[in-house]
């Protein structure tokens, strides 16, 4: 599997195990895909089909990504900030589409090197830094 043009940091499945979503220090995020048919029939590795491409979100090197139960995507950056990502129900030809949802800038005072979902709390969110902190955050809507 190749995409990316640089390190890969992370990686995350969504919840059915059939997208998965990777960021780098290519300051890009890519969804990939694959026949979850395949993967439960023990063929086998089944291939992954790269998906698209969110770039122009953060600044500096992608460090952490995390998909949560809910469909929510969320990212870490050395530009010391968290983006939240969800899939476009605008019905796209080509394949999903990816949105932004929310942008925290400033999350903290240095790098973000890593953000979790909560797997109890659909909607809580923890993040760590550089600056030797850890935050927990609370998505409130998705509307």
């Amino acid at each position: 599997m190749y995409g990316h043009i640089s390190t890969i940091w992370a990686l995350s499945f969504n919840p059915s195990g059939d997208k998965m979503v990777t960021c780098s220090d290519d300051l890009t995020i890519k969804i990939w895909e694959t026949d979850n048919i395949t993967m439960q029939g023990g063929e086998g590795c089944a291939p992954w089909k790269h998906l698209c491409t969110l770039s122009g979100y953060h600044d500096r090197t992608i460090f952490s990504v995390n998909w949560s139960r809910e469909g929510i995507i969320a990212t870490g950056a050395a530009d010391d900030a968290i983006r939240f990502f969800v899939e476009s129900k605008d019905g796209s030809i080509d394949g999903p589409l990816y949105k932004l949802l929310l942008r925290k800038e400033q999350a903290h005072e240095m790098d973000v090197n890593s953000v979790q979902w909560n797997f109890g709390e659909n909607r809580l969110l923890a993040s760590a830094s550089d600056d030797g902190t850890i935050k927990i955050w609370e998505l409130v809507s998705i509307a």
